[in-house]
Order: structure tokens, then sequence, then C-alpha cells
């Protein structure tokens, strides 16, 4: 009958997501190369031959969680950055920095830079995340053009997402994440941003979203 096949589907779906988010969590706990899929299942509650199902190989598997791994980080990004822009006039960049450099700490980000690192010496590995990183970076940059529209009509738009990120995610792969030497390169960030995106300090988000739009 459709409605279970409909049931099956869903059941399907929520038992591939929880294999997903138990390999995250086992890469961010054991580290990736004490990461088998038999720890994976464990974690995740689900039978070998579940996760066999879904994920035939650790490659198959892998795959999956970066891609997984990514639209979390794309999720949080978002939700967080649209809930601190809702009804502002114009886009309130110094609390989005904020909300970033938070993202940063999170298990999420951690995971990543985990698997980057394992990556140097692992080809297969690095196959899978050079695509992928370069999905995400075109994923972000079209999010970010959609939560500052504003911000986006910015000569200097690109230019400062580079300096973002750079910056933010550099002091995090290195732990610097709170003292006097974080907080003085956070400062000197969005005391940058707002030199660089003082070409559109009139243009409302509005306006400015109907102008993207054309």
């Amino acid at each position: 009958m459709p409605g279970d096949k409909t049931w099956q589907k869903t059941k399907s779906e929520n038992t591939r997501s929880a294999i997903l988010d138990a390999a995250i969590r086992c890469f961010y706990e054991r580290g990736y190369n004490n990461t088998t899929t038999e720890k994976v299942a464990r974690e995740a509650g689900v039978s070998r031959g579940a996760m066999l199902y879904h994920f035939p190989s650790r490659f198959d598997l892998i795959k999956a969680t970066v891609h997984h791994l990514h639209n979390q980080r794309l999720q949080l990004f978002e939700e967080q950055e649209r809930e601190i822009q809702e009804n502002a006039e114009h886009s309130l960049v110094e609390e989005g920095i904020d909300s970033l450099w938070k993202q940063l700490h999170s298990p999420l980000f951690t995971v990543w830079n985990e698997l980057r690192v394992a990556a140097r010496t692992d080809a297969e590995l690095q196959n899978i995340l050079k695509p992928a990183a370069k999905d995400f970076g075109e994923s972000l940059r079209r999010v970010t053009r959609n939560v500052f529209p504003d911000l986006a009509l910015s000569e200097e738009f690109e230019t400062a997402n580079l300096l973002t990120i750079f910056l933010l995610e550099g002091m995090a792969v290195n732990g610097i994440s709170r003292g006097p030497v974080a907080d003085k390169m956070v400062s000197w960030l969005k005391s940058q941003l707002r030199a660089m995106f003082s070409d559109v300090n009139d243009i409302a988000r509005s306006t400015a979203t109907q102008r993207n739009k054309k």
C-alpha cells in the first residue's frame, strides 16, 4: 500500500540520518583514524546489516558523512544568521560575526578540521574532501548573499567574505578562541568590515533584496 511505502521510506531516511549523525559524533569523540563502521553502527544503535544496506563500504560512509556535515554547517549558519537579521533595516555585521565565531567552535567545525588534517596522508579521504570543500564554499557564498542582501551589493563583498573566513577559521584552527588576542582580532575584523561596507550604508535590506532579484 502507498502508506506503507511512505512509512518504510521515512524509516529508512531516519536510519540513514541516525548513522550519519553517529559518524560525526564518532569523528568528534574518537578521531577519524579511530572510527570504524562497527563503532558507528554501535553509536547509532543499528545492526551491521542496516549499516551495510545504507553504506556498503567505509568510503561510502565517509563520503556521505562529509556531505551531511556540510549540510549541517550551512543550516546552522543560515538559521542563526537569519534569526539575528530578522526585522533589521540594515544587516547587523558585528552580531553576525559574533555568531559565526561561535559556530567555528562547535563540534561540526572541529570534525571538518579533523578530516582535513587526516586527509594529508590519506589519498582516498583527500579525494572526497577536495570537491566537497569546493561545493561547500560555493554554497556558503550563495547563502551569505541571500542572508546579507545589502552587503552583497558592496564592491568589497567578496574580499570581505574571504577576510572573514580566513581570519576566523585560522584562529579557530590554531586554538585561539578566547583571551586578549582573540578579542583584539575579532574587534579589528568588525572595524574593517564596517569600513569595507561603507558603500552600502544607505541601502536597506528590503531594497537590496529587490535589486538582487533583478
